[in-house]
């Protein structure tokens, strides 16, 4: 970096990615999500869910992986199946180990399914807050993850069950 402009503008693309990762994560479009946020080299580590860490080596591993778990395609999916939303409180960028560290947390809800079987929004089946640490590179003009860390940032949030046909309601 030369100039604080310099800096500016490389934070905002930093911010730029950091929050399409969410973007393209909740729309479960993983292709995009490993080119566009990621360096083809990028280590990335989940510590956040039960069971021992998930570690990728490049991108291509990472989205291999969230491909491969991702439910076929169906017209209802979006109603109907697993879902999940993820939120950013405004994370910090620190450059004083020569390059960008982010570092934020982000809550996830996840869904086994997004509505009842009579067709009423549910309640999340779990929540968590995972603490992101992520080291930045410009790689082809753009400010990609080179390492990503997540851990939990308190625990398991709130757990719930699995989908039923719910408590009767007034239809």
């Amino acid at each position: 970096m030369t100039t604080v402009l310099d800096r500016l503008e490389a934070e905002r693309a930093i911010l730029r990615t950091h929050h399409r990762f969410f973007h393209l994560a909740d729309a479960r479009d993983y292709e995009q999500l490993g080119r566009r946020c990621f360096t083809a080299d990028a280590f990335i580590e989940y510590r956040i869910m039960p069971g021992p860490p998930q570690r990728f080596i490049g991108r291509d591993a990472f989205v291999d992986f969230m491909v491969a778990g991702r439910p076929p395609a169906h017209p209802s999916y979006r109603l109907a199946g697993p879902a999940v939303a993820h939120t950013s409180a405004p994370p910090d960028i620190d450059w004083s180990r020569g390059r960008p560290r982010l570092t934020g947390h982000a809550t996830v809800w996840h869904w086994a399914a997004a509505r009842t079987v009579a067709g009423r929004a549910r309640p999340a089946d779990w929540t968590t807050i995972g603490l992101v640490e992520d080291a930045y590179r410009e790689d082809g003009g753009q400010w990609l993850i080179a390492h990503r860390l997540i851990t939990p940032a308190a625990g398991l949030v709130a757990t719930g069950s699995a989908p039923g046909t719910g408590r009767p309601t007034a239809r």
